[in-house]
């Protein structure tokens, strides 16, 4: 078997699909740190099943996907796959080559393969068992591993030499077999409790089970003359109905003759009410009509005032108008004149107008030659400005220019002293630095010494904490016999809870009723007696052989609720069960004088139970009568006493029944549905005090894990703190290395500020003769503004005169204006009065046309309102003759309504008289009614009886009944069956389903029992097998391994001695093995005086030694030389040579000795930030191709 390649895609840092290709001999992966080398290590580990996300140097097993980079997006699976020649069928694999394959999905899915046939991790695992390879076998070692091998305890370095030696199959298989053995176990105790508790209950379910047959017996008999009595008594029951029924259809025969006629008379006397009535209301109609006409004839007299009003007004209205007429012919010849006056105003004002329009001409004319004057003026003011406003300017820019030299002068004396300043402050850090760097390395010699204290502190605390955690070894062994025995219990008050909670024991009709009642679909159920009645431990067989199969007997409310229970029962066809309830019932103790004096009476049955005071019925009638004695031979000696009048139940469970047979023999003492509630409570007691011991050496453990954890902190705090002082010196060195920089810095910052003085000197002396210069030419400028500003002001001066000529002008021209807008005002306002004065006479004549229509209109009006008046008075005239006609009717309707009132007397009379003849039958019919109703509820009673007891319709009732000769006769033998069914007692009909259920059961869990029995016994021979097999196989492994380590630790140390050791040779599969090694010249006492480099080739010679004794087809060894000096690695390496015949070795290193051993190389790079490539090289073809 060898391995042929691995192929990677999406894991770590590998996105895209890789394959690396394996031959013989020694490949190399080679690459710098970061590169993702030891990635492919970690992809071997995990498709091989490592679990551990520490071991994969990751957080979660989801870190093994690739992650994206800024270029590249993160891939959805990780996928490894190892490709193994099994030619040689190696691997219990029927395949010439196996391809082990995992997957991981981000969504945390995974998938394992072998040759593409999804399989379980266990499959893999198992696959590689025993062979060297696999997570926890030595194919794959890394530095990490190579360094446990030495500093591990010596307990946990067994796994290493288990695997080698071969045995971890035969632990494997010990491991399953020990947990069947425990499973074994656990039913070999469930099933002899169980067995023990159906024991006790076969021979009373036999005795109950004839008595219920009896029972039955004696109920069937019963239920054929109940069903026989009721029938005979439903037959007379139905004659008497039948005439009940006649003699009330006689009777609704004449109420409803009775009823008819009553009809009749009240139909008639409501036509004649209503006749009446209608009578009465056509007479108030007539009165009203004569209202009216009188009231309209009222309203036709004042109409008549009114028209004959108007009229009036009319006449006055045309009198004031014929007054506006004569009004408006004298108002329009006033208007005239007016409008002639108007006229001539207007003519004299436009003359005016005339006159004043040639003045302003004149000025205008006037105004305009002075403003072509001023125009030239002003043009040359303009130009004399823009000479002065340059002067202006420039002399700005001068004065501008002088006060920057100022300001250069000014900058650059300050940007000298900045210079000097900071050239003394430069010198003065230059000193300081020196300084520092000298204290700096003075502490740095100082924090040496703490190193070298610290360092020999740790040595200290890793002493103690191995002498503490041989103490926390020891009480974990204590602790854990202690979890043993409270597992034990546990499990044990599990299983008898368990069956408490399942009623074991119970028939299947009690488990079903009680389980109903506890859903909520059967109330008033209270349980069963067994659940309702406690007693004291010593107690509990007695109690429990007194009520025998009563202890299943279900308590309820009331009849009701166990008729619903067994109707329930029937519906669910659940067998058959005993109820008893409260209000039924009835218990009776005995009173026999001098019992309680005898020897050996302990108390009556009912005393020695605790129950809820509503049961004390019930408990009585089960229990009242039953006398609890001592011992059998006492209890003889009571039964004689009393003549063998009732029952006596031992202690011990022994039984004396009344009558004087006796019952008894073995019984266990923990198979009892009581029996098995107080050995829970037993059971809860000690667990209380198996916790508190448990507790007290859980606390022992912590306090040394406290005691070990402290020193592991302190040990970690110390290592810390040389951490930190490593951290310290590397940053001390750091430092120094700084200062030194900034003192070269500062002696450089010197010499560049004293060239800047210099160069500033020399820009000072130029600012001063630019500033010489500039202030002669603003002296020139200066005394040509003053030049300027002369001749502007006489410019300015002969403007100002202009101006105030030319303002006189402008306001006499306006004064024209205004006078001239005043006149035509005027003169339009004449114009619009002459025709305002035209508007209103042409109004005056059409309002004297308007006004003569008004007349006429009038006139007309007062015809029409002459003609309304005549019409109103000949409408008076007719109403009188019309209310003389309506006055001779209302005399005939007054007689009728007489008449129709006194026939409707009449006939209210006779309806009384027939309503008092039918509540007289109606009373009787109510009567009969009643005796009837009352009949037919017995008779519905005997069907619902018949029904409710025995589910019989009532012709399935008449086709069973029997033929009664003599009722009496009949009902006096009821009596005596319901007697004799009542002096059986408490009978479980469902005895004689259980007895044959508990029976079958028993027979199935024996013959159950002695095959698990027979299945412990192979177990145990297999362990001891596999246990002799196993340390056989180990002493001889572990021989020659320790064998070939002594001569390869002398060999790669060119002297010395080594040896392994057991340190327990009697428990050789379990004890720790040691390892003593003394390299030449040295006596070394413990492997931790060793150096790094030292520790690291002692587990490589123990991993040489492995090697030889059993090689494993190919190793992964993952930079385990990176403790060696070069020397040591080149020996390593060639030492690794002497393998390659019969295993493969993929050696991830960065040493230059190993890469020269090695026949292939991997580089793995990193060009792509985030992204590991591959490059393979055949190293012997390029030495030829080289050479």
């Amino acid at each position: 078997m060898h391995l042929i390649s691995l192929e990677l895609q999406g894991f770590k840092s590998f996105p895209d699909k890789v394959k690396l290709d394996f031959g013989k001999g020694i490949t190399g992966v080679v690459g710098p740190n970061g590169s993702g080398k030891s990635n492919i290590g970690d992809a071997m580990r995990w498709v091989l099943g490592e679990q551990s996300t520490k071991t994969l140097r990751g957080g979660k097993m989801e870190d093994v996907i690739f992650t994206g980079t800024e270029n590249r997006k993160a891939v959805g699976f990780a996928l490894a796959t190892l490709n193994i020649d099994n030619t040689d069928r190696s691997l219990n694999y029927d395949s010439d080559i196996v391809s082990v394959t995992r997957k991981l999905y981000r969504n945390g899915d995974s998938e394992y393969m072998i040759n593409a046939n999804s399989v379980r991790l266990k499959d893999i695992v198992e696959l590689f068992m025993d062979t060297g390879l696999g997570k926890d076998g030595y194919s794959i070692i890394g530095q990490g591993k190579i360094a446990d091998i030495v500093s591990s305890k010596s307990s946990e370095r067994r796994e290493i030499f288990e695997e080698a030696a071969g045995i971890s199959k035969f632990r494997y298989k010990k491991l399953q077999a020990e947990r069947k053995l425990l499973a074994a176990q656990d039913n070999i105790l469930r099933l002899t409790d169980i067995l023990s508790e159906l024991e006790s209950r076969v021979e009373p379910l036999r005795i109950q089970s004839e008595k219920a047959k009896k029972f039955l017996a004696l109920d069937a008999e019963k239920k054929s003359l109940e069903i026989s009595v009721w029938v005979n008594r439903m037959d007379e029951i139905s004659k008497t109905i039948e005439g009940l029924t006649q003699k009330l259809s006689d009777l609704n025969t004449q109420y409803d003759a009775n009823s008819k006629e009553c009809d009749e008379l009240e139909r008639s006397a409501e036509d004649s009410l209503a006749e009446s009535a209608s009578c009465a209301q056509k007479i108030e109609e007539e009165r009203e009509r004569i209202h009216e006409i009188e009231l309209m004839s009222s309203q036709a007299d004042s109409k008549i005032a009114v028209l004959e009003n108007d009229i009036h007004h009319i006449n006055e209205a045309i009198e004031e108008i014929k007054q506006q007429i004569e009004q408006s012919y004298s108002s329009a010849d006033k208007l005239l004149s007016d409008k002639e006056e108007q006229l001539a105003v207007a003519n004299q004002t436009q003359e005016k107008l005339t006159q004043l329009d040639s003045r302003i001409s004149d000025t205008e004319k006037e105004l305009s030659e002075l403003s072509d004057k001023d125009d030239i003026e002003q043009k040359a003011l303009s130009e004399q400005t823009e000479q002065i406003s340059a002067l202006y300017i420039r002399s700005s820019e001068l004065t501008f220019m002088l006060e920057n030299s100022k300001n250069v002068g000014s900058e650059l004396a300050e940007q000298t002293e900045l210079a000097v300043n900071s050239k003394q402050e430069a010198q003065q850090a230059y000193d300081e630095a020196v300084k520092e760097r000298r204290e700096l390395n003075e502490a740095l010699d100082n924090l040496d010494r703490q190193l070298s204290e610290n360092r020999n502190m740790l040595s200290g605390y890793t002493m103690l904490l191995e002498r503490k955690s041989e103490e926390l070894k020891n009480a974990k062994q204590k602790f854990s016999d202690c979890d043993n025995e409270l597992r034990e219990k546990t499990q044990k008050l599990r299983l008898l809870s368990d069956l408490e909670n399942s009623m074991e024991g119970f028939s299947r009709s009690v488990k079903q009723v009680i389980k109903a009642a506890k859903q909520g679909q059967m109330r008033g159920v209270l349980g069963s007696v067994a659940q309702l009645v406690t007693t004291k431990p010593e107690y509990s067989l007695a109690i429990e052989t007194a009520l025998g199969a009563a202890l299943q007997n279900v308590v309820v409310e009331n009849e009701d609720t166990a008729k619903r229970c067994i109707r329930y029962l029937k519906e669910q066809n659940a067998g058959r069960a005993t109820f008893l309830p409260i209000t039924s019932v009835k218990g009776k103790e005995l009173s026999e004088q001098g019992l309680s004096d005898c020897d050996g009476y302990v108390a009556l049955a009912n005393e020695l139970v605790s129950y809820d005071g509503k049961l004390s019925s019930i408990v009585s009638s089960l229990l009242g009568r039953t006398v609890v004695a001592e011992d059998i031979d006492l209890a003889t000696v009571i039964a004689k006493k009393y003549s063998y009048r009732f029952k006596i139940v031992t202690l011990d469970g022994q039984v004396i029944n009344a009558g004087g047979s006796f019952t008894g023999g073995s019984a266990s003492r923990s198979t009892g549905i009581l029996t098995r509630r107080n050995e829970i409570e037993e059971i809860e007691k000690s667990l209380d005090s198996i916790k508190q011991t448990h507790a007290e050496l859980d606390k022992v453990q912590s306090r040394l894990r406290q005691e070990i954890d402290k020193l592991s902190a302190d040990s970690e705090a110390k290592k810390e703190i040389i951490s930190e002082m490593n951290t310290d010196k590397v940053r001390f060195e750091t430092e120094i290395k700084r200062v030194s920089d900034i003192i070269s810095q500062l002696d450089n910052r010197i010499d560049t500020l004293d060239i800047q003085l210099e160069q500033l000197s020399s820009k000072i002396n130029s600012a001063d003769t630019e500033f010489d210069k500039s202030q002669a030419e603003l002296a020139s400028v200066k005394a040509q503004i003053e030049k300027q500003e002369a001749l502007i002001a006489q410019s300015h001066e002969a403007q100002t005169q202009s101006k105030e000529k030319r303002e006189q002008i402008s306001e006499r021209l306006s004064s024209l204006r205004l006078h001239r807008v005043e006149l035509i005002k005027d003169r339009d306002a004449c114009y619009l009065a002459a025709k305002q004065i035209d508007e209103t006479i042409a109004s005056l004549s059409g309002g004297r046309d308007e006004l003569q229509s008004r007349i006429d209109e009038n006139k007309l009006a007062i015809e029409e309102k002459n003609s309304q008046i005549s019409e109103i008075r000949l409408s008076i005239s007719q109403s009188a003759d019309k209310i003389s006609v309506i006055e001779s009717e209302i005399a005939k309707l007054q007689a009728e309504h007489a008449r129709l009132d006194e026939q409707s007397s009449k006939q209210r009379a006779m309806l009384k008289i027939k309503n008092e003849q039918r509540e007289v039958l109606s009373q009787d019919i109510a009567r009969v009614s009643e005796k009837q109703l009352s009949t037919q509820e017995e008779y519905d009673k005997i069907v619902s009886s018949l029904w409710e007891q025995y589910e019989l319709s009532k012709t399935q009732a008449a086709e069973m009944a029997q033929p009664i000769e003599n009722v009496a006769e009949a009902n006096k033998h009821l009596t005596e069956l319901r007697n004799k069914i009542k002096h059986l007692g408490h009978v479980n009909v469902g005895a004689v389903e259980e007895y044959v259920e508990v029976s079958e059961r028993y027979e199935f869990l024996s013959k159950e029992l002695s095959d698990v029995t027979t299945s412990k016994s192979e177990l145990e021979k297999l362990i001891t097998e596999l246990t002799a097999s196993m340390k056989e196989i180990f002493s001889e492994s572990f021989s020659k391994i320790n064998e070939n380590f002594k001569r390869i630790f002398v060999e790669l140390f060119g002297g010395g001695r080594a040896e392994l050791r057991l340190e327990n040779p009697d428990d050789i599969l379990e004890c720790g093995i040691d390892i003593n090694v003394a390299p030449p010249g040295k006596v070394i006492k413990n492997l931790s005086l060793l150096s790094g480099g030292e520790q690291a080739f002692v587990a490589i010679a123990i991993y040489f030694a492995i090697l030889t004794v059993k090689p494993s087809p190919f190793c992964l060894l993952d930079e385990i030389e990176a403790a060696l000096d070069d020397v040591n690695v080149t020996k390593y390496a060639q030492y690794l040579r002497k393998f390659t015949d019969t295993t493969q070795f993929i050696a991830i290193t960065h040493r230059r000795g190993t890469m020269e051993e090695a026949d292939v190389l991997y580089g793995v790079t990193m060009q792509e930030k985030g992204v590991s490539k591959l490059l393979r090289m055949n190293v012997s073809q390029a030495e030829q191709t080289i050479g």
